[in-house]
């Protein structure tokens, strides 16, 4: 199932909706960040970002900074009962449209080598490997490795 464009709608990151971000990572799974954290990303930390809602309910999210002429995707998520719908691309596609009206030069993000799902998912958006970060995430049983993945704009 595939949900209708009408149905959903992309609400810009701020500071008077940042903490809907902390519930969506706590519900999908992901660790949540302090909303310290959080806060700082968005004033101090050139972080943007947006939220996916179905009628009034926040149902994903991305979350991104700008470091020099590159932009970094530093986290999204999407309600396990919402997942392969299509929706993780919705919010993919929309900070792509920030990078190429901001005329960034790239994109890229770390993601655990072991999330097969993450790794396809933006594999199919379009973003190459890079490089292996050997024990980069920290598991119960030691590091994993992460990889390095990245898209070229300009």
């Amino acid at each position: 199932m595939v949900c209708k464009k009408g149905e959903i709608k992309l609400i810009p990151l701020r500071l008077n909706n940042f903490k809907e971000i902390y519930n969506l990572q706590e519900q999908s799974g992901e660790s949540p960040w302090g909303k310290e954290s959080l806060v700082h990303f968005l004033k101090k930390g050139s972080g943007s970002g947006f939220i996916l809602h179905k009628e009034a309910l926040g149902i994903g999210y991305i979350l991104a900074r700008k470091i020099q002429n590159d932009l970094e995707i530093i986290s999204l998520g999407i309600l396990p009962d919402y997942r392969r719908m299509g929706l993780g691309s919705i919010l993919f596609k929309e900070m792509e449209k920030c990078i190429i009206s901001g005329k960034r030069a790239k994109l890229f993000l770390e993601v655990n080598n072991n999330n097969k799902k993450a790794k396809g998912f933006y594999k199919s958006m379009g973003l190459k490997e890079i490089r292996v970060l050997e024990k980069y995430y920290k598991a119960d049983d030691g590091y994993e490795d992460g990889l390095m993945l990245s898209k070229v704009y300009i």
